[in-house]
C-alpha cells in the first residue's frame, strides 16, 4: 500500500495495480470536482473498513464520470453556460493566464478564475456537454489538444471579445469620467485635428541645445517662479517639507528615457522623482511633477483632467524662463517635446478611441466594419496612382512600372484579425490603463486654450484654485470656469452639467 497527497486530498493505492500518476493528474486538473473530498482519503482499488474519512473507489474513471454528470445536472452550473458574454469572458481569462505563463508580470486584468474551472467552462462549450459527454470527460482528464480549443476560441470569439472589452472601457468612462464620455466624439475629432497639425509642424522644427542648469539653481528659480504665478505660501511649505524629508529624488536616466513621476514609495510615502539631464529641462520637469503633487493632496481627480495643471504650468514655466533672459527657442523646444509626445500617444490610441466612439454610437463592431476603411484607403491609393499615371502620360512621360499601377492585393481579413488580436493583447496587458495617454491629449488642448485666453492675475488665481481642487472639476466645468465655450465645436450638443 502506498500514499500520495494531491492538494488537500490523500490517495491510498496499490502501486502494482494503479496508475497513480494519471489519477493524481486528473484530480489536479479538476479540483472543483473533488471539492467535497478535501481533507479526506481516497482509496483506489483497496477496500477499507467503514470510515467516513476514507472513500473507496473501485473504478476511478467511472467515479470521475459520475462526479461530472452530477455537476452537469446542477441548474446553477448549466444556467451559467447561457450567459451571453461567457465565451469572451473565458477567452479573456485564458489570455491573461497565458500572458502570465509567458513571463509577463505586468498584466493588469484580474486573474480571478482557477485553471481547472476555466478549462471546465470552456470545454463544456466546445464539446457541448449535452451531446458529447464522453469527449468532454476525456478532455478534462488529460487536456489533450487544449491548443486546438484555444485556437477555436481565438477564431470564433475575436470580435466578440474585442466588443466585450470595449464595453468594459465604456462602462468605466461612463462611471468615472462621464464628462469625457459624453463629449468623446467632439474631443476625438479635435484631438485628431490638433495631432495632424502637430505632425505637419514637427519636421520643420529645429533642435535646440538647452542651457545648462545646476540642481542648486532649481530651488532658487522655483521659489521665484512660485511668486510669479502668485502661488499660495502653502505651496512653498509643501516644497520645503518634501526637501527636508528627502522626498524629492533627482536621478539620472540609466536608459535614456524620462522617468519623472509622483509616486508612492515602498514606505507608503508619496514622493517626487525627476529625471535629470543637467539642463533647464529639469526645472520644467520639476514644475510639472510638483503640480501633480499639489493636486493629489485631495482625492483622486478625474483621469481626463489629471495632467491639466502640470501641462499648464510647464508651459508657463517655459515662458518664465524666457522672461528672465533665456532664449525664446526654449518655448519652442518645450512645445515641440509636448507635441511629439502627444503625437506618439495619439498614434497608439487613435484606433481604440475611434472604436470606442463607434461602439457607443452604433453598437457592436464587426469584422466588416474594420475591413471597410482598409479597403477604402487602398482604393483611394489606387485611384490616386491612376490619376498620376494619366498626368504623366499627358506630359509625355508615361509610367512604365506596371506594378505601380496594380491594385494592392491584400488579405484584408488577415490584416484586421491581426489588428484586433493586437488590440486585445493591449487590453490584456494594460487593463483600463490601455487608455493611459488620452489625458495628455485633452489636457494639452485645454491648457493651450486657457493660455490663449490669459487674462493676467485672474487666470493665474483660477489655475491655483483648480490645482488645489482638481477633484471637484470635470471638462465641462473647466470650460465654463474659463469661459472657453465651444472649444470642441459641439454647438449642436449642449454640454451636460
Amino acid at each position: 500500500m502506498a500514499y500520495m497527497q494531491v492538494g488537500d486530498i490523500k490517495i491510498q493505492y496499490d502501486e502494482k495495480l494503479v496508475d497513480i500518476k494519471s489519477i493524481s493528474q486528473i484530480i489536479e486538473f479538476n479540483q472543483y470536482l473533488f471539492a467535497d473530498y478535501k481533507g479526506k482519503t481516497i482509496s483506489v482499488g483497496i477496500p477499507v473498513l467503514s470510515d467516513s474519512n476514507v472513500i473507496y473507489i473501485s473504478d476511478f474513471n467511472k467515479f470521475f464520470d459520475d462526479l461530472l454528470k452530477k455537476l452537469l445536472q446542477d441548474k446553477n452550473v448549466t444556467t451559467s453556460f447561457e450567459y451571453p458574454d461567457l465565451l469572451p469572458a473565458l477567452y479573456t481569462q485564458l489570455l491573461v493566464k497565458k500572458a502570465i505563463q509567458n513571463g509577463d508580470t505586468v498584466v493588469m486584468l484580474d486573474n480571478n478564475i482557477s485553471d481547472d474551472l476555466l478549462w471546465f467552462m470552456i470545454a463544456c462549450k466546445f464539446f457541448d456537454y449535452r451531446t458529447n459527454f464522453n469527449e468532454l470527460a476525456d478532455f478534462l482528464k488529460c487536456r489533450h489538444n487544449s491548443e486546438d480549443i484555444f485556437n477555436w476560441l481565438k477564431e470564433t470569439q475575436r470580435f466578440t471579445t474585442y466588443n466585450y472589452l470595449l464595453e468594459i472601457v465604456s462602462n468605466y468612462l461612463r462611471e468615472y469620467d462621464l464628462s469625457f464620455f459624453n463629449n468623446i466624439d467632439e474631443i476625438v475629432s479635435k484631438m485628431t485635428e490638433e495631432s495632424m497639425a502637430a505632425a505637419l509642424s514637427l519636421p520643420n522644427e529645429s533642435d535646440y541645445d538647452l542651457p545648462k542648469m545646476s540642481l542648486e539653481n532649481i530651488e532658487r528659480m522655483f521659489f521665484d517662479f512660485l511668486d510669479v504665478i502668485r502661488a499660495p505660501e502653502q505651496w512653498k511649505n509643501i516644497y520645503i517639507k518634501l526637501k527636508n524629508e528627502n522626498n524629492i529624488l533627482f536621478e539620472e536616466s540609466i536608459d535614456g528615457l524620462e522617468h519623472s513621476e509622483v509616486f508612492k514609495d515602498i514606505d507608503g510615502v508619496r514622493k517626487i522623482r525627476v529625471t535629470i539631464d543637467g539642463t533647464i529641462n529639469c526645472f520644467v520637469s520639476f514644475v510639472h511633477e510638483f503640480m501633480h503633487y499639489v493636486s493629489l493632496q485631495g482625492n483622486m481627480p478625474p483621469f481626463s483632467l489629471f495632467e491639466l495643471p502640470s501641462i499648464y504650468y510647464e508651459k508657463v514655466a517655459a515662458n518664465y524662463l524666457v522672461q528672465i533672459g533665456y532664449d525664446k527657442n526654449i518655448i519652442k523646444q518645450v512645445i515641440r517635446d509636448r507635441n511629439q509626445n502627444n503625437l506618439d500617444i495619439y498614434s497608439s490610441l487613435f484606433g481604440l478611441l475611434i472604436d470606442i466612439c463607434r461602439y457607443n454610437k452604433t453598437g457592436l463592431i464587426t469584422k466588416e466594419d474594420k475591413i471597410k476603411p482598409f479597403k477604402e484607403s487602398m482604393e483611394l491609393i489606387y485611384e490616386t496612382k491612376k490619376k498620376l499615371a494619366r498626368i504623366c502620360e499627358a506630359a509625355g512621360e508615361p509610367v512604365e512600372d506596371l506594378e505601380f499601377l496594380a491594385m494592392p492585393n491584400y488579405n484584408y481579413e488577415e490584416l484586421v484579425n491581426k489588428e484586433c488580436d493586437d488590440d486585445i493583447a493591449k487590453f490584456i496587458k494594460s487593463g483600463l490603463l490601455v487608455l493611459n495617454g488620452y489625458q495628455y491629449l485633452i489636457d494639452s488642448y485645454l491648457a493651450n486654450r486657457i493660455l490663449e485666453k490669459q487674462d493676467s492675475d485672474n487666470t493665474l488665481d483660477k489655475m491655483i484654485f483648480i490645482t488645489e481642487h482638481l477633484e471637484d472639476f470635470n471638462i465641462e466645468r473647466i470650460i465654463r470656469y474659463f469661459g472657453i465655450d465651444n472649444i470642441f465645436d459641439s454647438e449642436s450638443k449642449s454640454l451636460k452639467k
